[in-house]
């Protein structure tokens, strides 16, 4: 049987759509995962995803993005099924990795996760371009929505976003009815046009448009509408499978566990 994408997650009070595994193992031994970390403690804030992973059985080998052993191969054999890319703020990996040692490990079929944010180094934006999109330029863009935001006690800018403009497929979303939006805080990013194998699944709305949260418009965004994408994926020929979002934190404990009734949405 062939990979399929899961987004779902059964919270404590309703089935929460998010982003729950985006690689499945084409046999039961292709379970090793590398998660690659600038702050060890995204290991804690966002222990709801990895648990999630580790009940499905893959095996999560966690390390430090400057760790100096950190390496995809060894004897020219690869050490690990899927390589999971949570540091968005890292300059420069350890070891034996770099960005064409990551195109690489797609190229020999393996799945890669990527999971940006508003302080995504260069290094990140160079591996999502290989992979067939393109943050915002501008480094200080969120995405912001003035209509479909979601209501926070903490946050008057209008960047926690709920969204449920998903791609209609149900080989990547399955075939059941998501009941919630997903709450997105983070940077968008577009789809390059040459790359027929990258596909939106979660999009922003018509009224979203990506700039900086602290100050006044003074030119047009270069990134509107629908046209943003939140998470990308993409489908490789060899069967790999890539996912790309701009936001950590949909993955972290606190939108993991956040319901509908719990950020509610201004739209009614």
């Amino acid at each position: 049987m062939g990979k399929f994408w899961v987004i779902f997650v059964a919270s404590i009070s309703i089935l929460l759509p998010f982003l729950c595994n985006s690689f499945s193992p084409e046999t039961p031994t292709d379970r090793r995962v590398l998660v690659l970390l600038d702050d060890l403690a995204v290991k804690s804030s966002h222990s709801s995803y990895f648990n999630s992973l580790k009940l499905r059985g893959f095996d999560l080998d966690f390390k430090l993005t400057d760790d100096p052993k950190i390496a995809l191969q060894r004897y020219g054999q690869y050490l690990y099924d899927a390589l999971i890319l949570f540091c968005p703020s890292v300059e420069r990996f350890g070891g034996s990795v770099d960005v064409a040692a990551i195109i690489n490990f797609v190229d020999s079929g393996h799945d890669l996760i990527i999971a940006a944010d508003v302080n995504a180094s260069d290094l990140i934006r160079e591996i999502a371009t290989e992979c067939g999109v393109d943050f915002d330029e501008d480094p200080s863009a969120m995405v912001i929505d003035h209509t479909g935001y979601a209501v926070s006690e903490t946050e008057g800018d209008h960047t926690l976003i709920a969204s449920d403009d998903f791609i209609k497929s149900d080989v990547i979303i399955g075939s059941k009815k998501i009941e919630a939006p997903v709450l997105f805080q983070g940077i968008g990013h577009s789809l390059n046009p040459v790359n027929s194998l990258v596909l939106k699944v979660l999009s922003a709305s018509p009224s979203a448009y990506s700039a900086n949260p602290l100050s006044k418009l003074s030119t047009p965004p270069s990134l509107t509408g629908s046209a943003i994408s939140l998470v990308s994926v993409v489908q490789a020929r060899n069967n790999a499978r890539i996912l790309i979002t701009g936001s950590l934190s949909m993955f972290s404990n606190r939108f993991f566990r956040s319901g509908v009734q719990k950020s509610g949405s201004s739209t009614k």
